[in-house]
């Protein structure tokens, strides 16, 4: 998915601008490892080589073909080893003509000896790279996480607030009817009823996606009343419907507050009865949204939030004798130096989360630029995650995520200071 550079400022909406150039870092890769020295000498060494072999032409009168350049200088050698000439110079000569012989038709010799330093150090940097042990979705193909389902419900796949629209992710329940009047899933609708058409095949076609589940959700075990459904809604050639991983009792636990007795179906019952929460990006750890929400009590507490760090200048820290806040007051403006504040925001975060029980939200105003920023650097460097790896696994929990181009040049400098080396391209279509 495309996704459109904005800023946070005012709007939601996330118009389209053109594609930016993006200039590379002036220092990348300063550091390099004990055993690229000897590469560094010997293209120090070719340079040399080269300026000597040019003063030798000269003196000669020799022709500028390269054929006749290297027997003129393979001759010189033999002349000079046998007038006993120094070896230094006896060794520039030879390293000269050893260096023209393995030129290509169209490359010089520097360009030759550029590109094999830059293969070897690019070899060297990536096996030195520690794995990137980002949590890996233990979810099988055609179904989804509790917390993927609970993110849906909160910003959907493109925009914020679409959960608010009667036609957007359609959840059906496949228990008995008992089951789903004790308790359900918000805007869930029975199975009866989407098979007796309550709601018409022709506007399923608009939601973004069907969800079924039942009460456990064991993978490879779908109920008689899940194939009714999948055979009614997802015929040969649509879009199947997927079915919720662990089931109604894992989404109970995990998010009670997002259950209910009520029938919650049109867009009026879900603007009464609907929250929009954060978007989660480490189970039972780590949160990321916006002001309105970290100001909300009822969102604090049905998230159980211990800790916030609050990056704008839009929203103060409003529940002090109740939450440990970390207040960036910063803008989000593309010469804004974030990356400054990346060690104290990821000290913040580590000192909270020693206590298992701890649960953070990172926010700014639209919960899209700034705070995604900080948790994409937190993800770096806890995880061992290039900006390419934290950004994917970022954008699959929340879709609207869009650091401004100012904030993605710094963190592919925390990149380079993390792992001595730059993997990310920042042309890549994920960043768009």
């Amino acid at each position: 998915m495309s996704a459109a550079r904005t800023s946070e400022r005012s709007t939601i909406s996330l118009p389209t601008s053109p594609q930016k150039t993006y200039k590379t870092p002036a220092r990348l890769g300063t550091e390099y490892e004990e055993e690229d020295k000897n590469l560094v000498k010997s293209l120090v060494l070719g340079s040399a080589s080269l300026k000597r072999q040019s003063d030798l032409n000269r003196k000669s009168h020799i022709s500028k073909s390269s054929s006749s350049t290297i027997s003129s200088l393979v001759s010189q050698s033999h002349g000079l080893l046998s007038r006993g000439r120094a070896n230094t110079d006896t060794q520039t000569v030879v390293t000269s003509t050893s260096g023209l012989k393995q030129q290509s038709a169209n490359a010089s010799g520097i360009d030759r000896i550029m590109g094999h330093y830059n293969q070897q150090h690019q070899q060297q940097s990536a096996s030195l790279k520690p794995k990137c042990t980002l949590p890996a979705s233990k979810c099988q193909s055609g179904y989804i996480t509790a917390s993927k389902l609970f993110n849906m419900m909160g910003y959907g796949l493109q925009n914020q607030y679409l959960f608010m629209h009667a036609h957007y992710l359609y959840i059906i329940d496949c228990r008995s009817r008992e089951e789903f009047d004790g308790d359900h899933i918000l805007t869930a609708i029975h199975w009866e009823d989407a098979l007796n058409g309550t709601v018409y095949i022709s506007l399923v076609e608009r939601f973004s996606e069907i969800v079924l589940y039942d009460e456990k959700g064991i993978a490879s075990n779908m109920s008689t009343e899940m194939r009714q459904i999948s055979n009614r809604f997802s015929p040969p050639g649509s879009r199947p419907c997927v079915i919720l991983a662990g089931g109604f009792e894992t989404f109970h636990t995990l998010y009670p507050f997002n259950c209910t007795q009520n029938n919650v179906r049109s867009t009026v019952d879900r603007e009464k009865f609907l929250t929009i929460y954060p978007s989660v990006v480490l189970d039972n750890q780590l949160y990321l949204g916006t002001g309105h929400q970290a100001t909300n009590w009822k969102v604090v507490r049905d998230l159980q939030l211990t800790h916030i760090i609050n990056i704008s200048i839009e929203h103060q820290c409003v529940f002090p004798d109740k939450i440990k806040y970390l207040h960036l007051e910063l803008e989000d403006k593309e010469d804004v130096l974030l990356k400054d504040r990346f060690d104290e925001t990821i000290r913040f975060m580590d000192t909270a989360l020693q206590n298992p029980s701890n649960r953070i939200l990172v926010h700014c105003n639209l919960g899209i630029s700034r705070s995604t920023t900080l948790i994409l650097a937190y993800l770096m460097k806890t995880y061992n995650a290039t900006l390419y790896e934290a950004f994917r696994y970022l954008r699959h929990r929340r879709p609207i995520i869009c650091p401004n181009w100012g904030f993605l040049r710094q963190l592919l400098d925390y990149e380079n200071h993390l792992f001595s080396y730059v993997y990310t391209d920042p042309k890549d279509p994920i960043f768009y």
